[in-house]
Formats: structure tokens, C-alpha cells, sequence
């Protein structure tokens, strides 16, 4: 009985950042559970081999080139998956951008840069998607924002902030948008297995330095991901909203 309420069937998603990392594994995931899912990014090449992997699962899915730092991408990006899908049942907002470097040494550009990704992108594609969402009785959104934007992290100020913009933004929205019945949550990534982590990934002696403070002693995998998105995307989470949720290891429990 429980797991009908997992069942995206006949549902469609827009994932951001879905060309590789968890914004992959995040598409797949809602394909598997039975979405039809609108892949957005910069790098075609990339999207076309997530978009080859849901084909074979009987979904249809389409590629979108789009930039979300920049307005018109974003609204051409919504406009597009909804001419193609029909509608946006679910969107996932994931692509984002980390600087490291010191807050001294950083530039102007590179925090606007971040600012611009993470937490702009997410408002002004959560924005377009409202009236379709709104127009359709509800809709389930999903943010990524990270343990970082629930603590500090040394280098990383602007991505830092972002995130824990993305949270705040997060709750903001779901209390003004519950009486249109759009969910909004966000899902807070700890260290996982992606590009993004490869400088920590790659320096074992940071890595074993930075697992002591993992209570489950080890970075995740893309996959660990999908799963959770799919909770948040469907019925089965129908009373959560405004809900941050942390997936990293045990980290934040510190």
C-alpha cells in the first residue's frame, strides 16, 4: 500500500544541473519511479547521456540548454519543458557552483557568480514555474541546498551564504505557496562523490581529517540521492513542506 504513494506516473519534472553528479542521479531517480523529466544545463553533450538513459526506460524526457544565472534562459527553460511535457509537476533545482578560495583573495565577480547560480537560478526558475504549478492545483519543489548552508565552512564564503539562502528561501516560499498546494522542500548534501568534491576527494590526508567529523565515516555516493528526491517529489511526503532535509553522514548532528 505504502509504496503507491512513491508511484510519478504520468508526472513531469524539471531538473537543473542534470548533466552529471546528483543532478543525474536525481533525473534517473524520477524516471524510475514513472516521471517524464526535462533536462536543463549548459552542456548538451552531457544531458543528451542522462536523456538516453530515461528513453530506455519508456520516459519522455527532453534536453535544454540553459544558463540560470540568466533570466531569459530560465523562462525559455520553464517555456520549453512545458511545451514538450505538457506540464512541471516537479521541479528540481540543482545546478550550482562553488569558488574555493578565501574571502580576501576572492573577487567581486566570482561571489556574484555564486550568488547568481545557487540562489538567484532557484528563485527565478521557482518564479516561472509558479503560475504553471498554481494553474494545475499544486506542484512539489525541490532546492538543493547543502550542509554548508547550515554551517561554516572555511574558503567558501559565497557558497556558504548561497546555500543558506536556499534554505531560508526554501521556507519563505513554502509558507506562501501551501494554500496554492505547491510544496516546497530543500535537500541539504553533505560530501558526495562528484566533480564538485574531487579537490577533497583527491588530498587523503584532508579527506581522513574531514571524515572524523562524519559520524558515519564516509562520503556519499550520487546515487544515495535519487531515492530522497523521489520521497519529496511524491505523495508519499504530501504533509512535508518547508522542510530542510539533510543528507550527509550525520554531519550536521554535530
Amino acid at each position: 500500500m505504502a509504496l503507491k504513494e512513491f508511484d510519478l506516473s504520468g508526472r513531469a519534472a524539471l531538473v537543473t544541473g542534470a548533466g552529471k553528479g546528483l543532478g543525474e542521479q536525481i533525473a534517473l531517480a524520477l524516471a524510475e519511479a514513472g516521471a517524464n523529466v526535462a533536462l536543463a544545463g549548459r552542456n548538451l553533450k552531457n544531458l543528451e547521456g542522462v536523456a538516453k538513459q530515461i528513453r530506455k526506460m519508456g520516459r519522455r524526457t527532453v534536453t535544454i540548454k540553459a544558463d540560470v544565472r540568466r533570466e531569459a534562459e530560465v523562462t525559455r527553460m520553464v517555456q520549453r519543458a512545458v511545451h514538450v511535457l505538457k506540464r512541471i509537476d516537479i521541479l528540481v533545482n540543482n545546478a550550482g557552483i562553488m569558488h574555493r578560495v578565501s574571502t580576501a583573495e576572492s573577487s567581486l565577480a566570482s561571489w556574484k557568480e555564486t550568488i547568481d547560480t545557487n540562489l538567484t537560478g532557484p528563485f527565478m526558475a521557482m518564479k516561472a514555474c509558479f503560475p504553471i504549478m498554481a494553474g494545475q492545483g499544486g506542484g512539489s519543489i525541490i532546492n538543493l541546498s547543502s550542509a554548508a548552508g547550515l554551517f561554516g565552512r572555511p574558503n567558501a564564503a559565497a557558497y556558504c551564504a548561497s546555500k543558506a539562502g536556499v534554505a531560508n528561501l526554501t521556507r519563505a516560499l513554502a509558507l506562501e505557496w501551501a494554500s496554492h498546494g505547491i510544496r516546497v522542500n530543500a535537500v541539504a548534501p553533505g560530501q558526495f562523490e562528484t566533480d564538485m568534491g574531487a579537490p577533497l576527494l583527491n588530498d587523503k590526508k584532508a579527506l581522513r581529517a574531514f571524515l572524523k567529523n562524519v559520524p558515519l565515516r564516509r562520503v556519499g555516493n550520487p546515487r544515495e540521492i535519487g531515492p530522497l528526491t523521489v520521497l519529496l517529489a511524491s505523495e508519499a511526503s504530501a504533509f512535508i513542506t518547508g522542510a530542510i532535509v539533510s543528507i550527509d553522514g550525520g554531519t550536521t548532528a554535530y
